[in-house]
């Protein structure tokens, strides 16, 4: 009998480094997204976002062998889970962006395992237990403190914690109802198709209302723009397929717990961006909540 331990060595090195290297991916976009959405409005930059990441998808979908097509009986179901977890999440996440620290944004961000515990409870007949019940109350609780110290500071309705918990809830709806619908083509495909046809409402409202958007792009933005469209979409969602496809769910579901430890830490460092109480009180809420949500009983049965 060969020896095991290798090739589980080997295959644990690589899993470590491509979730290091998704978690910068993703917590490092927000800082650098903040940055972009002061130069570029909101609807040309997530048209450059969709578009961009989604050909770019697309085309590694065909170099791997996804193939370009999206079946036929998939188009309906890939516009509407787009719809929701492209479209929403990328506008209401660029809408907040603007109105919120962009660490105080990528914590409320992920909440959203926590809508998506409320949609599988509401679409998928999912019990809704104690466990869930605890999780869902932290997460409460981590957009209280944030959106009442944000109340406080500004004395006016927190539309940006608004804003972002719609992003959130669009984002877990969306995966809900993605995980509801039998696909018949590669999801890899069908992440590259929902990002190209959840563009087209950017590209329709920039065109309309966005008549100079380029008139304060600099290079610092347009290097944003690259790492935000590559970086955080395209590889982003690579590593995250291939995630997946290498250890069980669980455990790639763990791998969203960091991320938005390192957005706050990135943005105070780049952005400067001031912490308080209600930042790490809010992160370590959202933290424990995840932590008890994701199906941690189940990594020790496969």
């Amino acid at each position: 009998m060969k020896p095991k331990a290798p090739s589980t060595d080997v295959k644990s090195i690589v899993v470590i480094a491509m979730l290091a290297s998704l978690v910068f991916a993703w917590g490092g976009s927000w800082p650098v997204m903040k940055t972009v959405v002061a130069e570029l409005p909101i609807y040309t930059f997530r048209m450059i976002t969709a578009w961009g990441g989604g050909v770019c998808m697309l085309l590694i979908a065909g170099l791997t062998g996804s193939g370009l097509t999206l079946r036929k009986r998939d188009v309906r179901a890939t516009v509407l889970c787009g719809f929701f977890t492209i479209t929403a999440w990328l506008y209401f996440t660029a809408l907040a962006l603007t109105l919120l620290p962009a660490g105080r944004a990528v914590v409320l961000a992920y909440t959203m395992p926590l809508f998506s515990a409320l949609a599988g409870v509401w679409l998928l007949r999912e019990p809704l237990t104690r466990r869930r019940l605890v999780s869902l109350s932290l997460g409460l609780a981590a957009v209280l403190v944030l959106a009442g110290d944000d109340l406080a500071r500004l004395g006016t309705a927190p539309y940006g914690v608004l804003a972002i918990i719609a992003a959130a809830a669009s984002w877990g709806l969306g995966t809900v109802l993605q995980k509801k619908t039998v696909w018949h083509t590669p999801l890899f495909t069908v992440a590259a198709w929902q990002l190209l046809l959840g563009g087209i409402p950017f590209a329709a409202l920039a065109f309309a209302y966005e008549s100079e958007p380029y008139a304060n792009f600099t290079l610092r933005g347009a290097l944003g723009m690259t790492y935000v469209a590559v970086v955080a979409t395209v590889v982003g969602y690579w590593l995250w397929f291939r995630i997946v496809q290498l250890v069980p769910a669980g455990v790639a579901a763990l791998s969203v717990l960091p991320v938005p430890l390192i957005g706050v830490t990135l943005s105070a460092l780049v952005l400067g961006e001031p912490l308080g109480w209600p930042d790490f009180a809010s992160l370590a809420c959202i933290t424990l909540a995840l932590a008890i949500i994701l199906p941690l009983q189940r990594l020790h049965r496969r």
